[in-house]
């Protein structure tokens, strides 16, 4: 038997490390650590004594790690690492490496799996980089400690060997993932649903995983194209159902199932046939799921009789071009489609907008705009695109000398939330960190909406609450934004153009300059030292 501690190491306060793009979100939103979650049910199952830590979670310091480290005495350790908080987790398995100098430091995610080399030569305290999939590949590398196996026996990692750094053979993907023990026992033991939050489903709420992979070929999503593959895997809907109920009987406090899978509806047998299970089962609970644009009405209505309350949608661009240029495999009708049949069957969505994808302009932009405004879902983000390692969208920015940034950790602001790190032609990244900080204030500030709010309050009162909940927080991050009186020097960072002025001393001609074409309701609000 190997001792394994599972570890979400420190970074900054609330970091959340396991979503598409980990950072510190302005809603509040923290996710659980699910792929090390399956990771350590896997290892218990095959004999191995586990422990599960998430320290942003629980607010732990380093310090308070050590702690926990020295009480469990693991003989191996597996740190998840992702590009922003790449060097930070390099020195936490150094700290911990000297704390253990017999431990064996296992890195795995997306991050290190694009950049193995790079990780095994930043710090010689990490032993083994898992290269994609990692559930069972941790428990062959604990099993081959236990057993004085050739590491290089185990497909799918990377070592060193002779002072030269190797790649072992490929590890196929995981094809039956009804194998996987379910992770709700995971969390139940070592994890405090009330530590985590998501705006989009009611809380308490536990995050489990139906599929892996995407048979979407967005150019700029990391898990399948790093470590999930683009072919859709899913459980059969009777292992989740199954899974549903026990967290039903087994975890009261729990409201809402969040299903994090990137395309939950891909099979759309699958997703119909889990939504008959749910009806015939006996699940109370309603869900969450993210789903394409692409999906049929028929299923789309299967999903929402079963419980799907509430759905997050990449719509991305209101321009058609910038859409195909992307790879999204959708266009402006099928948008408008797939929210006509949302609202017709009474489904909130979250949409999802994203700008600076290759041809973007200010026009574009704008379009993006209108488009959600013309699309009306229940609420919205816009952010700018972050082009991690081993996606198509960071060979592009680099190939092309748009990528202005690729010191990693310097891609968060000081508090943690995401930096534009593209300086696109005739978009400078302030431009476009400046049009979503304003997007985002002009649609959900608007009048229409926020009566919209109002009515949802009245009508459906635990609608209306989550809603306020985070419109709070999400008011709290806008005041304290306005209230900055320092910018991070590393990317400049749009709060009050005043700072700009005062900080950054930015010229006027050249304020209005990145201010050009932008819709007239925007500019206002950039130019303006009262925008906020």
């Amino acid at each position: 038997m190997v001792k394994i501690q599972f570890i979400n190491a420190p970074y900054l306060g609330r970091f959340s490390r396991a979503q598409r793009s980990p950072g510190v979100i302005k809603s509040g939103t923290m996710y659980y650590p699910y792929w090390l979650a399956h990771a350590a049910a896997v290892a218990e199952q095959q004999g191995h004594a586990i422990h599960l830590v998430d320290c942003p979670a629980k607010s732990l310091s380093e310090m308070e790690l050590h702690a926990l480290v020295r009480d469990f005495q693991p003989d191996m350790l597996v740190l998840e690492s992702v590009a922003v908080s790449w060097r930070s987790d390099c020195r936490v398995a150094a700290h911990l490496k000297s704390l253990l100098p017999k431990s064996t430091i296992v890195l795995v995610g997306t991050h290190v799996t694009a950049m193995r080399e790079e990780t095994l030569l930043c710090e010689p305290a990490i032993d083994f980089v898992v290269i994609g999939e990692y559930d069972y590949a941790v428990s062959d590398i604990a099993r081959a400690l236990e057993n004085d196996i050739d590491f290089l026996e185990i497909p799918g990692i990377a070592c060193r060997r002779n002072e030269k750094i190797v790649k072992t053979r490929e590890r196929p993907l995981i094809e039956n993932l009804d194998d996987l023990p379910w992770i709700s026992p995971i969390v139940k033991r070592f994890l405090n649903p009330y530590d985590y939050y998501f705006n989009l489903s009611f809380h308490p709420m536990l995050m489990l995983i139906s599929g892996r992979g995407c048979n979407g070929f967005c150019f700029y999503c990391a898990y399948p194209q790093v470590v999930h593959g683009h072919r859709h895997r899913h459980r059969s809907p009777e292992s989740v159902v199954a899974e549903m109920l026990w967290v039903q009987n087994n975890m009261p406090e729990i409201r809402e199932i969040t299903f994090e899978d990137d395309n939950f509806a891909a099979d759309p047998q699958f997703a119909r046939r889990f939504a008959e299970n749910v009806r015939e089962s006996g699940v109370k609970l309603p869900f969450f799921a993210n789903v394409r644009t692409t999906v049929d009405y028929n299923t789309l209505k299967a999903l929402k009789d079963a419980g799907l309350r509430n759905t997050a949608v990449g719509f991305e661009s209101g321009d058609n071009i910038i859409l195909s240029n992307m790879r999204k495999g959708q266009n402006l009708n099928t948008q408008k489609k797939f929210m006509h049949n949302a609202r017709k069957l009474g489904l909130l969505v979250h949409g999802c907008f994203m700008v600076g994808f290759p041809g973007e302009t200010a026009e574009t932009m704008n379009k993006t705009l209108e488009l959600a405004k013309e699309l009306r879902p229940d609420s919205a983000q816009f952010y700018p695109v972050m082009p991690y390692p081993g996606t198509g969208a960071y060979a592009y920015y680099k190939r092309e000398g748009y990528l202005i940034e690729e010191e990693f950790d310097k891609w968060l602001t000081d508090e943690g939330r995401h930096r534009c790190v593209l300086n696109l032609p005739n978009l400078p990244p302030e431009t476009i960190e400046a049009f979503c900080e304003a997007a985002s204030r002009k649609y959900h500030f608007r009048p229409r909406y926020l009566f919209y709010k109002l009515n949802q309050l009245m009508v459906s009162p635990r609608e209306g609450w989550r809603s306020l909940k985070a419109g709070l927080r999400f008011l709290q991050y806008t005041l304290k934004n306005r209230r900055k009186k320092t910018v991070s020097s590393h990317v400049p960072h749009l709060s009050p153009p005043v700072f700009w002025r005062e900080h950054i001393k930015v010229p006027m001609g050249r304020m209005e300059r990145l201010t050009k074409g932008l819709d007239p309701s925007i500019k206002a609000q950039i130019e303006s030292s009262d925008a906020l």
